[in-house]
């Protein structure tokens, strides 16, 4: 009877070998990381659309609620003689108890234009402090991405802009005006940035 002499395979990485499973690995947690934040700045940007889609819900509803307690004071008429306009910030939506949910780190105003026939555009400037919508359709906001419209915010403070006068916005942007910006209507008003009696 032969004996087979089994000897034990030592299982060895070659230098070469090590640092190619390194690279994979590494590659496998950024590969995770990118996807990671990609998914979460995609949430984020749907979570502060959905919010100022219902922000601009509740200006409408104030305006709405405005004409019919016959508090137009803040209706005002725009530079082409036709178009009646309301512009409204998020502490005027607050001050009027329109807005009952926090949010503290928001600022921004929806501008309402009513035309003769009774059709309306609601151009919307809002800010959370992290991203921003500067001066877009409503209608257009449920398609906005970071690459066309929504942009990071650089410390604006967007109701300083409209306290005295404000606009709607161009067509290029869903609005009334030109996309060159010449036919905007303007309205010579304050905005509703408190409580209204």
């Amino acid at each position: 009877m032969v004996k087979m002499d089994k000897t034990k395979e030592k299982l060895t990485f070659s230098n070469i070998e090590i640092l190619f499973m390194i690279v994979m690995v590494a590659l496998v947690i950024v590969a995770g990381i990118t996807v990671f934040s990609v998914t979460t700045r995609n949430q984020n940007i749907k979570n502060f659309k959905d919010d100022t889609i219902y922000l601009t819900s509740l200006a409408k509803n104030s305006y709405a609620s405005f004409k019919m307690t016959n508090n137009t004071e803040y209706i005002v008429t725009g530079s082409d003689g036709q178009t009646k306009g309301m512009c409204i910030t998020i502490n005027g939506l607050k001050e009027n108890d329109f807005l009952t949910k926090e949010y503290k780190d928001w600022d921004g105003y929806i501008v309402i234009e009513e035309s003769p026939n009774n059709q309306y555009k609601y151009s919307v400037w809002m800010t959370n402090k992290k991203y921003v919508i500067d001066g877009y359709d409503s209608e257009r906001l449920e398609d906005l991405t970071i690459k066309n419209g929504i942009t990071s915010y650089n410390k604006d403070s967007f109701t300083a802009k409209v306290k005295t006068s404000f606009t709607g916005t161009n067509s290029e942007k869903g609005g009334t005006g030109n996309s060159d910006g010449s036919s905007l209507k303007r309205y010579e008003a304050k905005c509703i940035d408190e409580k209204i009696e």
